[in-house]
């Protein structure tokens, strides 16, 4: 019960005192701006992560097509009926790949293909992410992970150099 502006408060009934509104707009300001700093938490870390996924994507896709360039296609494809690419030409490839544009990865390279022979390299990798706000509070740092692969066409009428 609150007193109207221009009368003197009279005592209540039964002892208690009037109470007024004043502190609930502050009140109701803490939870709001509480829920605010939760939203923009979570959108921090959620684009920390985001964003290392896509950096990890964007070096695997550059690994296996850096381990495709290596291969020397008309010496395999030329040389026997399979297309059976050299595993650890296309690792050394993907390692150097690696040091020189994503050191913070691990990229692991692999060979997979059809019946014919292993043709296509695969390239797997993970990241430890840091996440910046979450970290404050004791969370653990998340892994991405991610995969690519690069698909060699089998050539035909290749002649010796």
């Amino acid at each position: 019960m609150t007193c109207p502006p221009h009368q003197p408060c009279q005592p209540c009934p039964e002892g208690r005192q009037p109470r007024g509104d004043s502190g609930t707009i502050l009140l109701l300001t803490l939870g709001y701006v509480v829920i605010a700093l939760g939203l923009v938490a979570v959108v921090i870390d959620a684009s920390a992560v985001f964003l290392a996924r896509r950096a990890l994507a964007s070096a695997c896709d550059g690994a296996s097509l850096a381990g495709a360039q290596s291969v020397d296609v008309p010496g395999v494809y030329h040389r026997a009926a399979s297309t059976t690419l050299p595993l650890a030409q296309v690792q050394g490839a993907v390692a150097h790949y690696q040091a020189e544009a994503a050191p913070d990865s691990a990229l692991t390279a692999s060979l997979s293909g059809s019946a014919s022979g292993a043709d296509r390299i695969v390239v797997t990798g993970s990241r430890t992410v840091t996440l910046p706000v979450s970290r404050l509070l004791g969370i653990a740092p998340v892994t991405v992970r991610a995969r690519a692969e690069a698909s060699s066409n089998r050539l035909t009428g290749l002649t010796g150099p």
